[in-house]
């Protein structure tokens, strides 16, 4: 009997800190998925012009263009890159990882809240 009891106090204990931590953490998902919009795929053409590198794309049935950050030169000429629905201006080579990490990490300890939640009532059947 001591064995279910300490499982139902980890368990306890797991379904407080993954609770606790998970739920803010896929409301502060969604805060930032409000703010930050939608991102659409659209193709994106690297040009090398005065020595600096620039990207192009076409969104919303217009021309865009701005330089590239260090952390976003790479060797190759095309891109599939991801543009902000409100902002066609407003333009990233990579994807945006913010979100998709908070809801990540979010679901995992929400998760294993729940597991903790179900695994504290064990001696109750037992």
């Amino acid at each position: 009997m001591q064995i279910i009891d300490t499982l139902a106090m980890v368990g306890e204990a797991m379904s407080w800190i993954g609770l606790g931590i998970g739920i803010p953490l896929l409301i502060v998902a969604g805060m930032v998925a409000l703010a930050e919009g939608h991102w659409e795929r659209v193709d994106i053409a690297v040009v090398e012009r005065d020595g600096a590198a620039i990207a192009r794309w076409f969104a919303r049935g217009d021309f865009h263009e701005r330089p590239l950050r260090e952390s976003e030169l790479t060797a190759e000429e095309w891109h599939s890159g991801y543009v902000s629905a409100r902002n066609p201006e407003n333009a990233r080579i990579h994807p945006p990882m913010g979100r998709r990490l908070l809801l990540t990490l979010g679901i995992i300890f929400t998760i294993a809240g729940i597991v903790g939640f179900v695994v504290s009532f064990l001696p109750a059947f037992v």
